[in-house]
């Protein structure tokens, strides 16, 4: 592997804008963002075997077993990365912990979770057999036969998109669990150069937010492409059978409804307080 190789991750909930972070970021001329990789559950294997196995008693064991491991990863990044890029980015939907390549920066990307709902919503639609929820709710399968016999259905019936409980709950589970997470790792690696990304300042003002992530990944602004096309917030039209739909703020206003509140104030309330979306419940 070339020496002047340097490494980061790019992380965050799915259906959080790690596409599009990804492609801001390697509009930089020393970047390239690839992915996604997934190696969590191969590192956690990895890393539980490092403290059961015999072979890794000691922890030069385990220190040579680590340093092996994570060039095989460096390595099999830079072979999908551009050859000529000095700086690369592994990007996967996940959260920061467990950790691929230890001590490289780590930018997270943070959306409102009531968005990332209607997304997420969106994608299972589009992509049924990614969820074993169709199967455990009838009612789903229904509506699922009105979307594909229209792909606008949701629009002219918002009401139908967040309307079945177990999804709802189940989503907002799993964006919950992922900010838990993150949040322990800042705990248990408080020296790990991490920064979080919102999604909605990106939105806000792009060609800031984006130099401020240059200067933390340590590369000259000046040496990026300009923010055109693809790298503009949100899309000029909705596409409600495209991975990426809409990549607007606030669509969630556009499909909650009285119930839905009440259940996303049920189940995670707490956070949008805490991560500066909401002052209070009244919304």
């Amino acid at each position: 592997m070339s020496s002047n190789k340097r490494f980061f991750c790019v992380r965050g909930f799915m259906k959080s804008g790690t596409n599009w972070l990804g492609s801001l970021l390697s509009s930089h001329e020393t970047i390239s963002v690839v992915g996604e990789f997934h190696w969590g559950e191969l590192v956690s294997t990895f890393n539980q075997n490092l403290e059961q196995l015999p072979i890794y008693q000691t922890e030069p064991a385990k220190e040579k077993a680590r340093n092996n491991f994570e060039e095989m990863i460096r390595q099999t990044i830079e072979n999908f990365a551009e050859p000529n890029a000095t700086l690369i980015g592994e990007r996967t939907p996940s959260t920061i912990i467990p950790i691929p390549i230890r001590n490289v920066p780590h930018i997270s990307i943070i959306r409102d979770g009531r968005d990332v709902l209607v997304s997420r919503a969106f994608h299972l639609y589009n992509n049924p057999s990614t969820t074993r929820l169709f199967d455990r709710i009838p009612a789903m399968k229904e509506t699922l036969q009105n979307f594909r016999a229209d792909p606008w259905h949701f629009q002219k019936h918002p009401e139908d998109l967040l309307c079945h409980h177990e999804m709802f709950r189940q989503s907002l589970g799993f964006w919950n669990e992922h900010l838990q997470r993150d949040e322990l790792a800042v705990s248990l690696y408080p020296k790990l150069k991490i920064k979080f990304v919102r999604y909605e300042d990106l939105h806000r003002n792009v060609s800031k937010e984006r130099n401020q992530l240059f200067k933390f990944l340590d590369v000259d602004p000046k040496k990026a492409a300009k923010i055109h096309g693809h790298l503009k917030p949100g899309f000029k039209e909705e596409r409600p059978s495209a991975f990426l739909r809409k990549g607007s703020v606030g669509d969630w206003t556009n499909y909650f409804t009285k119930q839905n509140k009440e259940w996303f104030k049920e189940y995670a309330g707490n956070q949008l307080i805490q991560y500066d979306y909401e002052t209070s419940f009244d919304w």
